[in-house]
């Protein structure tokens, strides 16, 4: 292989893309390419290597306490701890017979003190290994926006007066600022006017324009920190249907205002659009063409590299909205305050993107007949099927009678669920936990978990058996694993589900009402029951494994196939290869884990 050739071979591989030529020439000439056959002892406590192996062609295998925990394929490398800290708890032995480049251990220490970039990849622990990876594989020039900030776009100078200024006066000192928005300031807090509402506020209403403007300010204004991702902003104006928010510093001192117009700018998305469409819906059929973009939407916002948990939340909105105007159009008014219409499962957790199916269930308060409800929620679901929301093939949805009952019942249902578990009483439980209220009277849906919190005070064995299942599927140790002939992995059954199920587990015992997986485990760290490594270890491997789940489920959805939760591994990179072999291998820790903290081992 010429110097060439080594070169284009090495800057292929992270991080040694990041060495200058100087740096690039100095490895490539300290490197010698080597032979081993199958079954030999490359590293292990006794044996500390001389050089740092890049894999040419074949596979070794480390084994720690004679367990497998990792394979090496083509372009891999290893292992630069044993030659930072000149020990190692492995063994790596040559599984296939073994090409590789050897670089000596004094270049490859001299390369990590004279370039920062290099050093922080193999001293970086593996979260920040993974983010990383992730940056490399998935920023792109068209992504730049996926790591905006507030600050990076326009704040605009607030027009800030004291609560109580008069509204002639307030008013003279927005047009002096050139501004359509007042702020009220009010003690510690801040209030906002807006021009409609000193339409609706004064004018239709014959005011006095001498009155304080505290009369009148909504209080509190709802904000977000100047460093916020700006993508959050956006899903925040979405979510609470308002066209401007506030910013302020980390001291908590207003500094601005952000306005929609500025955000939709910034981003030239759809979103805003698609929400416009769902409030204005007068009728079914409004709402059907209002609702069938969210899929142009996911796409264009993957495209753009735009993070997973991102487009979860903007779409979970978005879906959230649907589905409380299709109740207030559906179901009479004089029934809607007696019933809540819950989603349950992924969407009750709002990691749902891609329409797979529709799990969702109505709680109606008690005294007040359920059979009423049937006819309009049969309609929930035909329509729901109509918008392309796929029906849930185990029929946990709204139109079965089984999810449309009084809250009594509810009550009676999870009794059962807990003192006569079985496989489906522990699958119903756990959807059943995961629903979020979208429409109706929500306070129903709080009763309920309150009680279901009550009935599980002490139930450790129930709890262990319930957290169990986060074991029913393997995950792969080793690329070989996953790596097969058929090439297709169920990225939901050996990564997402065990995160899933774990974590819920978790949040069950600890009574967390949060639905989402990232949120409950940011909760759980808080609560010192998952250590902080493990806690954003977690975070980065869900995130992982949601995002190559969700660009499968696209690529799928171009082709019109059947959207499922398989992935093609011949067609990842290198990259994603590395991502997914280090979240499967932060799943079962994670799994241990779990085994550990509920006594699971007790039970098996």
């Amino acid at each position: 292989m010429s110097l060439r050739d080594q070169q284009a071979f090495l800057s292929k591989i992270h991080p040694f893309e990041v060495l200058n030529q100087e740096q690039m020439d100095i490895c490539i000439n300290h490197m010698d390419i080597a032979y081993y056959p199958k079954d030999t002892t490359l590293i292990n406590p006794e044996k500390i290597p001389n050089c740092f192996f890049i894999i040419i062609k074949g596979t070794v295998h480390e084994y720690r306490d004679d367990q497998l925990i990792m394979d090496y394929h083509h372009e891999d490398s290893f292992d630069a701890n044993s030659l930072i800290y000149s020990k190692t708890k492995s063994t790596f032995k040559v599984k296939e017979d073994l090409i590789c480049y050897e670089l000596e251990k004094n270049t490859f220490l001299n390369l990590i003190e004279r370039n920062s970039e290099f050093k922080d990849f193999f001293l970086n622990n593996l979260v920040n290994k993974i983010q990383t990876l992730k940056n490399k594989e998935y920023t792109s020039e068209l992504s730049s926006f996926m790591i905006a900030r507030v600050e990076d776009t326009l704040i605009h100078e607030a027009c800030i007066v004291q609560k109580n200024t008069t509204l002639t006066d307030a008013i003279a000192k927005s047009i002096e600022y050139k501004t359509s928005t007042i702020i009220v300031q009010k003690d510690n807090e801040y209030g906002i006017i807006t021009d409609s509402l000193l339409k609706m506020q004064v004018l239709l209403k014959g005011r006095d324009l001498t009155i304080p403007v505290e009369d009148i300010a909504i209080f509190p204004l709802l904000t977000v920190f100047n460093d916020d991702y700006l993508f959050e902003a956006l899903t925040l104006l979405i979510k609470k249907g308002i066209k401007r928010v506030g910013v302020i510093n980390s001291k908590n001192e207003l500094i601005g205002i952000l306005e929609q117009l500025d955000v939709l700018s910034h981003f030239a998305n759809h979103s805003f659009v698609v929400d416009t469409q769902i409030k204005k819906a007068k009728t079914i059929e409004d709402l059907k063409n209002a609702s069938s973009d969210l899929m142009n939407i996911i796409k264009a916002l993957q495209a753009k590299g735009v993070k997973v948990n991102h487009i979860s939340n903007l779409i979970g909105q978005l879906n959230t909205k649907v589905y409380k105007k299709l109740y207030q159009l559906i179901v009479p008014p004089n029934l809607q305050n007696d019933a809540c219409f819950m989603v349950m499962g992924s969407e009750g957790r709002n990691e749902q993107i891609v329409k797979t199916d529709q799990d969702n269930a109505l709680i109606v308060r008690d005294g007040v007949d359920v059979e009423q409800y049937k006819e309009y929620m049969n309609k929930m679901t035909k329509t729901l099927i109509d918008f392309g929301y796929p029906p849930c093939e185990g029929n946990i949805m709204v139109s079965n009678p089984f999810w449309c009952k009084n809250v009594k019942d509810y009550e009676k249902e999870t009794k059962r669920w807990i003192e006569a578990p079985d496989m489906q009483n522990y699958m119903d439980l756990a959807i059943f936990f995961d629903s979020f209220a979208v429409a109706g009277d929500k306070k129903l849906l709080i009763k309920l978990k309150d009680d279901l919190f009550d009935k599980l005070h002490d139930k450790d064995v129930f709890l262990a058996y319930f957290a169990k299942a986060t074991l029913t599927f393997d995950t792969p140790s080793t690329v070989a694993n996953f790596m097969t002939k058929t090439h297709h992995i169920d990225i939901k059954k050996t990564g997402v589900f065990p995160i899933v199920q774990g974590v819920r587990s978790l949040a069950l015992r600890e009574r967390i009402r949060e639905t989402t997986t990232v949120k409950r485990i940011k909760i759980l760290q808080d609560k010192k029951v998952l250590e902080n490594e493990l806690a954003n270890e977690l975070i980065e491997a869900f995130e992982v494994l949601s995002t190559l789940r969700l660009k499968s489920q696209i690529e799928q959805n171009n082709n019109k196939r059947k959207i499922n939760n398989e992935i093609d591994t011949h067609t990842l990179g290198k990259i994603e290869r590395d991502l997914l072999k280090d979240s499967f291998k932060i799943v079962i820790a994670f799994k241990k884990f779990i085994i550990y903290s509920f006594k699971i081992d007790k039970i098996l």
